[in-house]
């Protein structure tokens, strides 16, 4: 197969420019991906392998490229022309203005993650001392960023995937983040923990009949442990962490859901079954219910 810089007969160390590397990474981008997203990734290839950004492309600097260079981005679109996601083929991706470590073990952190943080942030933010607890951490995006904005809260973070954990601890270690790791699986055992403020969790809440709606870069290749419960039980892991809830937190805590847009309704009704009030479902950017709070109310 041709590859992409072909039309390029490049010697070895021999330099082009940003925007030639550019246009060419976006006409073979755009035969498999639209156009919008074909130059998007474009750029974001210039800038993670090669640190150019927008004003680079705009000044049209120097490129140096070498044969390797050559065999590393056809690797990479093909990868690519294979739908697997471009974080997974990076082998990161951005949350919360950092840059955090993926990989198939674990979700690539999604923007409407950033709102549940960002809200989390704007509720408890002028609280000191915070005990907190994320339950089906993956990536650790959520807890390694709440741990970094809430420099003096406490922060624990559970999962059942070992593989999931390892990822989780790099990322902590690399951007000096204090959160205490541990593996379990919550809808077996109960984790013994202080009493804590605040408990946020984004676990799977993906209906399996769901999957054909789905985009095959997400099916293929994200795990579905993290992203599926059964069809006739889609509150499985809500109302198991909300149980769990109820034991772990103070009295005036808070338990913070990202949830599935089709079950708003239902989940703020669980929870307010279970004995929280102040329950609130949140829209994200896309106006759709994204997000749940609620406060224990001890009895």
């Amino acid at each position: 197969m041709p590859g992409v810089f072909d039309t390029f007969v490049f010697m070895p160390e021999q330099t082009t420019t940003v925007k030639k590397v550019f246009h060419q990474l976006q006409e073979r981008l755009q035969k498999f991906l639209p156009p919008e997203e074909a130059m998007s990734y474009a750029m974001w290839l210039l800038e993670a392998l090669y640190n150019k950004k927008r004003i680079d492309l705009v000044l049209d600097g120097p490129l140096p490229f070498t044969g390797g260079d050559r065999e590393r981005l056809e690797n990479i679109l093909l990868r690519l022309e294979q739908h697997e996601p471009l974080q997974y083929v990076l082998g990161e991706a951005p949350f919360y203005g950092r840059m955090f470590h993926v990989n198939p073990s674990v979700l690539i952190p999604r923007p409407e993650t950033e709102e549940l943080v960002q809200l989390i942030l704007q509720e408890q933010g002028n609280n000191t001392g915070l005990q907190l607890l994320d339950i089906g951490t993956g990536s650790g995006c959520i807890a390694v960023s709440l741990a970094l904005e809430l420099s003096a809260a406490e922060v624990y973070a559970i999962d059942v995937s070992p593989e999931a954990l390892e990822v989780a601890r790099k990322n902590a270690q690399d951007l000096q983040a204090r959160v205490n790791f541990m593996e379990a699986d919550i809808l077996s055992a109960s984790p013994e923990l202080p009493l804590l403020d605040v408990i946020v969790s984004n676990p799977p809440y993906v209906r399996k009949q769901e999957a054909l709606q789905m985009k095959e870069n997400v099916l293929s290749y994200e795990p579905h442990l993290a992203l599926f419960v059964e069809d006739g039980d889609a509150l499985l892991f809500y109302r198991r962490i909300a149980f769990l809830a109820t034991k772990l937190l103070k009295a005036g805590g808070f338990l913070y859901f990202e949830i599935n847009e089709a079950f708003g309704g239902e989940t703020a009704e669980m929870v307010r079954e279970m004995g929280f009030n102040a329950v609130q479902t949140h829209k994200d950017m896309q106006g759709k219910d994204r997000m749940l709070s609620a406060r224990w109310a001890a009895h």
